[in-house]
């Protein structure tokens, strides 16, 4: 599989590495978003070691790491020394590691070290301030288990703290880059596809040419043995100690419970309680938090908290819900479900494409979001130009033949009630769809899949800086 994206992530990598200073970089992110690949991808053509620590016994991740170093610095002693501890291996490195030679040194997954040894990070830290950061050495700290990550890596209370000089959060592909994944599929079945399984390209990397995604589904999310029957639980259980309560949380989410006090009663655990919780899930990216665009955050009594993650979304929706016809392999019931449902859970999903469109579209926007009353009104993407006071209202459509101009009226109604900087700004209109009756309507931008496609192609095939 060619490397797709993370452009951003390399040019500051190789920015970092050509200053020709020690470097300590942390990279973190979930399971399966691509930080190995990165790596992998940065250190080519470079002097580096790399290792990646497996859930085994500490006595084991020394053997393995200390292997990998004998190796690469040709040391035959080494290779025979009686080393079992972090202790003794960092004590060792002081003597052997080089000192005027620019190397790379990546050490993957550490948190599964720091789970069998909670005070490696100590040991690091001493390697760290005593000798490393008087080399050329290029650090890379890299983790799956985020929670795990920002406690005992970035925090504060964290003995590495202070040490890193810039650090990393490896979010999900937005869609134009999951996207180019599909090659062989149409617009619509990209749309599809990334509806279910989000942007993790290992869960990209899955979907066979010409696959038709209800074939898809059968196989990897309705069958006992396929792939992601069980990867939410995986997910979930690594990442947290308590994973029945984080669970819970995320169940109550998915079935609409979206403010505070409904999670609470869903759950049956106090909202003081239940805030903490959604806190750690908002730190690890899983949820979001939603405010209407046009209030303040922190005042706002509005927010709502969502599913960020589509795979977890979809399912929540489509596998959880019938797990017990699943194990006696008579998923029939869940495929009805499928059937009857998909189409709006993927125009659910068609919204954050459009949004990711809207960028493209109001360059100058300063905000964006979604828009919803008390009552209940409620708008799919407002963009916000705050310094000319410009805003944009849009609605997606994910259907065919869509009317834009009955459309058009309706989120009218719905743009009057919106009162930010109501009499002094400039309005305009934009809809999305699947397709349009027709597209006379010359009150707002219409974007059909053949606009928005277009729309990506031009972004991508734009040089890189």
């Amino acid at each position: 599989m060619r490397f797709i994206d993370r452009e951003h992530e390399l040019r500051h990598l190789e920015s970092e590495y050509r200053s020709g200073s020690p470097k300590f970089v942390v990279l973190y992110g979930r399971r399966r978003v691509g930080k190995t690949r990165l790596i992998e991808e940065f250190i080519k053509g470079k002097e580096a070691l790399y290792y990646t620590a497996a859930q085994e016994t500490e006595k084991q991740q020394v053997a393995e790491f200390k292997n990998i170093i004998a190796s690469k610095l040709s040391d035959t002693f080494l290779q025979s020394a009686d080393i079992s501890t972090w202790t003794q291996m960092f004590a060792y490195l002081k003597k052997a590691w080089p000192s005027d030679k620019k190397i790379v040194l990546a050490i993957d997954e550490v948190t599964y070290i720091i789970k069998s040894n909670p005070s490696f990070p100590s040991y690091l830290q001493k390697l760290w301030d005593e000798h490393l950061s008087k080399t050329k050495t290029f650090l890379i700290l890299s983790g799956s288990l985020i929670g795990l990550m920002l406690k005992e890596v970035l925090s504060g209370p964290s003995p590495l703290y202070g040490r890193r000089t810039s650090q990393m959060l490896l979010a999900p592909l937005g869609f134009s880059d999951a996207s180019k994944f599909f090659k062989s599929f149409s617009f619509e079945e990209r749309i599809s596809y990334y509806s279910i399984i989000g942007g993790i390209p290992k869960y990209l990397e899955l979907v066979n040419p010409g696959e038709p995604v209800e074939d898809f589904i059968k196989e990897k999310f309705l069958n006992k043995d396929g792939f992601f029957y069980q990867e939410a639980l995986f997910l979930i259980s690594q990442e947290f100690q308590e994973p029945s309560t984080y669970m819970d949380i995320l169940k109550a989410i998915s079935f609409g419970n979206t403010k505070l006090n409904e999670i609470s009663n869903y759950t049956g655990m106090e909202a003081k309680i239940i805030s903490r919780y959604l806190d750690i899930l908002l730190a690890i990216g899983l949820i979001k938090k939603e405010t209407p665009v046009t209030e303040d955050e922190k005042k706002s009594r509005k927010s709502i908290y969502t599913l960020k993650d589509n795979f977890l979304a979809f399912w929540y929706r489509f596998v959880q819900p019938n797990t017990s016809y699943i194990e006696i392999r008579r998923p029939s019931k869940a495929r009805e479900q499928v059937s009857r449902d998909l189409n709006s859970f993927v125009g659910k999903a068609f919204e954050g494409v459009c949004k990711e469109a809207m960028t493209l579209i109001m360059r100058d926007a300063t905000k964006m979001g979604k828009w919803w009353s008390k009552k209940g009104d409620e708008i799919d993407i407002v963009a916000l130009d705050e310094k000319n006071r410009e805003i944009t209202f849009a609605e997606c459509k994910w259907q065919d033949n869509a009317n834009p101009n009955a459309i058009l009226i309706g989120l009218k109604d719905k743009a009057s009630l919106v009162e930010w900087n109501k009499g002094k700004r400039k309005e305009s209109y934009v809809i999305f769809a699947k397709s349009f009756q027709n597209k006379k309507e010359e009150n707002a931008g219409l974007y059909d899949l053949t606009r928005i496609e277009q729309l990506f192609k031009r972004m991508n095939n734009r040089p890189k800086k």
